[in-house]
């Protein structure tokens, strides 16, 4: 489950870096690669659901603009669901 959760990470990095206008998302960007951040380190399970919470709200920006990316943020979400977090 765990490589499952670093496989939807590394693709949501890169459909991430695929993004011309970054700028004008420079706030979310910051705030997604934090979560992930937190995710990937071995932290806590509070520490991980904080994380959990903030994904959450950042997947919402991304809904309309960028479905693909919205569309891994739920992937890392359920992922994330399925192991407990």
């Amino acid at each position: 489950m765990k490589e499952k959760l670093q496989n939807n990470i590394e693709l949501l990095r890169k459909e991430l870096a695929k993004i011309d206008d970054a700028e004008s998302f420079a706030e979310h960007f910051q705030a997604l690669n934090t979560a992930i951040d937190k995710l990937q380190e071995d932290a806590d399970l509070e520490h991980r659901r904080e994380a959990n919470d903030q994904l959450d709200e950042i997947v919402t920006n991304f809904e309309i603009d960028h479905p693909v990316i919205h569309g891994l943020l739920r992937n890392v979400m359920k992922t994330l669901a399925d192991i407990g977090i």
